[in-house]
């Protein structure tokens, strides 16, 4: 379902995310340049344990020091992901020791921890209702049978 993206993505094709981060870098370095206060705030996707955001931290943070001496700006940034996964949320304690923030991909996470995207979820409700009732109506003192068999 997921396939082969976000941050393992990065970490079997790191050149991927070297690009990514020199890019923010020297985007933010060109603005600063203009007067312009920035402070990037760099997402690494779909991390599940604390080693793959090591990984893509590591390289973000070799970019940026190699971009500074030669833009001779400073730049200030932070790194962090984005919680998607339900192997993120279990080990977010772990993930905080390197990431400066968080941000939760509700979307994802309602599809790989219910199997079902959003839209499905509004059937959840009804389906719930129909179930209550059938347990109802097979308890009733008026049935003797449950009112779903025969």
């Amino acid at each position: 379902m997921l396939g082969f993206r976000g941050c393992r993505l990065g970490i079997g094709y790191p050149e991927i995310s070297e690009m990514q981060s020199r890019a923010v870098f020297e985007a933010a370095a060109v603005v600063q340049k203009e007067g312009v206060k920035v402070k990037p705030e760099v997402m690494i996707p779909l991390v599940g344990f604390k080693k793959e955001l090591d990984l893509q931290v590591e390289i973000v943070t070799a970019w940026r020091a190699r971009s500074w001496p030669r833009r001779r700006s400073k730049i200030n940034y932070s790194v962090g992901t984005m919680i998607e996964i339900p192997r993120g949320a279990l080990t977010a304690d772990e993930i905080a020791q390197t990431a400066h923030f968080f941000s939760f991909g509700t979307n994802d996470l309602t599809q790989t921890t219910l199997g079902m995207s959003r839209d499905g979820l509004r059937l959840v409700p009804a389906a719930l209702r129909r179930t209550r009732n059938r347990e109802e109506e097979s308890i009733s003192p008026r049935s003797t049978r449950p009112a779903w068999g025969s």
